[in-house]
């Protein structure tokens, strides 16, 4: 396997206070990611399954990579690989999340190791708890090792090439262009307003082909992306079976709801079944 990665989920309280911890390394040993994520109000299981979606989110910014992954929660390893059917409706988001999240990897595995074998991700699962904030302890960004600290799991800045680059937003079906995948957004539930950097959501559905919204704040942005992403270059046979995926923003306290789906055509060029 090319990365290493171990992972830990945990909250005070069960529900209370959660944290996630997400180690990254290489498989000759060279560290690559070691973050601290402070997840709000959870359960032990909703953040173990919060610690594998940061993981497999910024696998995602290192290319093509095989994974293993390590955690001590023998639920999260069984039901990622079947063992276990996933009861849960909170956890059932949460599992269709990470499934198109690995549909982006090349080669996986998950493996279940016992707690004392996993010390390092536990030990950054409370730091995030004791913080009450993203901690990022260690990066490596474009071949150079930082020390990266983040606000609520705010993404890096992109490189410049991409800065330049501006794509007119998609206001409607009728702008989906022949031949691309279009996303459709529609924001269930509002963010509370005192928690919302941008003190609200687009009210209306919104497509994304290649960029969001402005109304978006990061956090909001920093939820979707991943899923938007991973439906977008989902296999043609299983881009029209990608079920609706009920989101909540990872910002604490925000309370924003987000149904995302295909925009569905029989060939999957992003055109409306009635068309």
């Amino acid at each position: 396997m090319d990365w290493i990665i171990h992972i830990d989920g945990g909250s005070r309280g069960n529900p209370g206070p959660a944290g996630a911890g997400v180690v990254i390394a290489a498989q000759d040993g060279a560290l690559i990611h070691e973050g601290a994520y402070f997840l709000g109000r959870q359960t032990n299981n909703a953040a173990e399954y919060y610690a594998l979606i940061r993981a497999l989110q910024r696998v995602q910014r290192g290319g093509q990579h095989t994974i293993c992954v390590y955690t001590d929660s023998e639920l999260l390893a069984r039901q990622i690989t079947g063992a276990y059917r996933v009861k849960s409706p909170k956890l059932k988001q949460f599992f269709e999340q990470v499934q198109y999240l690995l549909l982006q990897v090349p080669r996986w595995q998950i493996r279940h190791i016992p707690r004392e074998h996993n010390q390092r991700a536990d030990e950054l699962a409370n730091l995030a708890m004791d913080s009450q904030h993203d901690v990022v302890v260690f990066d490596v960004v474009d071949g150079a090792s930082c020390d990266v600290p983040t606000e609520s799991g705010a993404p890096l800045d992109p490189p410049p090439a991409a800065q330049q680059t501006r794509a007119k937003p998609v206001a409607s079906l009728d702008e989906v262009q022949e031949g691309t995948r279009a996303v459709r957004v529609a924001v269930v539930a509002q963010p509370a307003s005192e928690a919302c950097p941008a003190r609200g959501c687009p009210t209306e559905p919104f497509i994304v082909e290649a960029t969001l919204p402005s109304e978006l704040c990061l956090h909001a942005a920093h939820t979707l992306i991943p899923s938007i992403l991973a439906i977008q270059n989902a296999a043609p046979q299983e881009f029209a079976a990608v079920p609706t995926l009920t989101m909540r923003c990872l910002r604490m306290g925000c309370g924003a709801v987000f149904n995302v789906s295909p925009v569905r055509s029989p060939n999957g060029s992003g055109r409306r079944d009635d068309e």
